[in-house]
């Protein structure tokens, strides 16, 4: 498959995800003041051939990012509403997984992202992990000729 046919296919994302058992997507959106952007319960089935079916429970919160430029301000933000619902998110956290999940793409071989101390530092104080999800498609060209 040609490199360029991945550009921009999977664009960087931002996610809030609760998945375990028996989860209550009503009382998340509510307690958490967002509304899921997309959900699935135990047993659904995600694809077809091969057939996969949902192994559990999850509610997500979505944010599609352009690039890099968006991530810290963007988490940030999400971080800052997250605060208002600590005691939601404690409960959550008691019965179920909680996470920030980031996805990021590239046609290069590098990628790079940064947050900020005062990211990170809410990120620690609400008590949620962050998990980073990275694909390169490593489209560098290399000569071996010295030009």
């Amino acid at each position: 498959m040609d490199q360029q046919n991945h550009s921009n296919t999977v664009p960087w994302m931002l996610s809030l995800k609760v998945s375990g058992e028996g989860l209550d997507f009503a009382a998340i959106e509510q307690g958490l003041a967002l509304r899921a952007t997309d959900t699935r319960t135990k047993g659904e089935l995600l694809n077809k051939l091969p057939p996969i079916v949902s192994e559990e429970d999850c509610w997500l919160y979505e944010i599609e990012l352009s690039d890099n430029e968006g991530t810290d301000p963007r988490m940030h933000a999400l971080l800052l509403a997250l605060e208002a619902a600590d005691q939601t998110l404690a409960a959550l956290r008691a019965r179920h997984e909680v996470a920030l999940c980031l996805y990021v793409q590239s046609d290069y071989a590098q990628i790079f992202y940064r947050l900020m101390p005062d990211t990170l530092s809410r990120l620690a104080r609400i008590g949620l992990p962050l998990e980073v999800s990275m694909v390169s498609w490593g489209g560098l060209r290399f000569s071996t000729n010295g030009t």
